[in-house]
């Protein structure tokens, strides 16, 4: 499939879904997630060619880079800003980090953002095994914290009648895509590139417990005040839990945090280290 086509398909998607987003949301349509990365422009860009209703909205996290808050003050000023009761470090101080089995943040953060909407997102089945099952419209269920695939056409055939207050369901236009297709699009667009890309492979949360190492070590160094704040959050935390303490100091617990292995084997290895330098 060309990328005209896949444009096309997105567009006719978008537009097929508008009936259940304005019976959901009457006044606001859409609730299309903005983050200021790439997918996420080009699901913008195709609900303002699709020429539907939307309302686009920014969750603030408080540990995204502030180049990244610039570009989408600046570049899309109709973007709505989602400010959290609690940031990210304030919460890390209460709960401790999160990790990929603890995903408390983006619990608070994500996914209970757009309740009551047909939220639009830039999800693409190439950057990851549990997307790559995903289906392009979906209902999500925060109590079962999963999404159950849906038939557009059999719910307007119905009215639309088992549509609920607090339900939340999910359509991904570029789910198909690839990140050339992205890219490609944005230039054919001629939409602005996010500063961060110059200089990192993604755009979000830097401590994302899902992103790469490597990558989260990379903004650490182009943005030292963010790992500063992560590692004062967790020593405020530590605080709290000094009993439950099992390594010397908060840079430990970041360390072990970026390694994504368990404590007890960050313990073994560095108590195998220990010994190793002391018999040298």
């Amino acid at each position: 499939m060309s990328l005209q086509e896949k444009i096309d398909h997105s567009i006719a998607l978008i537009r097929k879904a508008e009936k259940l987003a304005l019976t959901m949301q009457p006044n606001d349509g859409f609730h299309v997630g903005f983050s200021g990365g790439k997918d996420s422009q080009a699901v913008l860009e195709l609900v303002k060619m699709a020429g539907v209703k939307y309302r686009a909205v920014y969750n603030v996290t408080t540990n995204d880079p502030a180049d990244n808050v610039r570009f989408i003050k600046h570049h899309y000023p109709d973007v709505e800003f989602s400010i959290p009761e609690k940031s990210y470090f304030q919460l890390i101080a209460q709960k401790g980090v999160p990790t990929m089995f603890n995903r408390w943040c983006c619990a608070l953060f994500k996914e209970t953002a757009g309740v009551g909407y047909v939220v639009l997102t830039g999800v693409r089945k190439e950057e990851s095994r549990k997307r790559a099952a995903y289906e392009e419209v979906g209902k999500w269920s925060r109590s079962k914290d999963k999404k159950e695939s849906v038939d557009l056409d059999k719910m307007e055939a119905n009215e639309f009648r088992c549509v609920g207050g607090k339900d939340k369901f999910m359509v991904y236009p570029i789910l198909e895509w690839t990140e050339k297709d992205v890219w490609d699009f944005i230039a054919l667009r001629g939409l602005p590139v996010n500063p961060c890309y110059k200089t990192h492979k993604r755009v979000g949360c830097v401590f994302c417990p899902f992103a790469r190492p490597k990558e989260i070590r990379a903004y650490c160094e182009t943005h030292p005040q963010l790992k500063a704040a992560f590692i004062h959050a967790i020593e405020l935390y530590r605080e709290r839990e000094r009993d439950r303490q099992k390594l010397p100091t908060a840079e430990d617990d970041f360390d072990w945090w970026l390694s994504r292995i368990s404590l007890d084997e960050y313990i073994a290895k560095k108590r195998q280290l220990k010994l190793d330098f002391e018999h040298e």
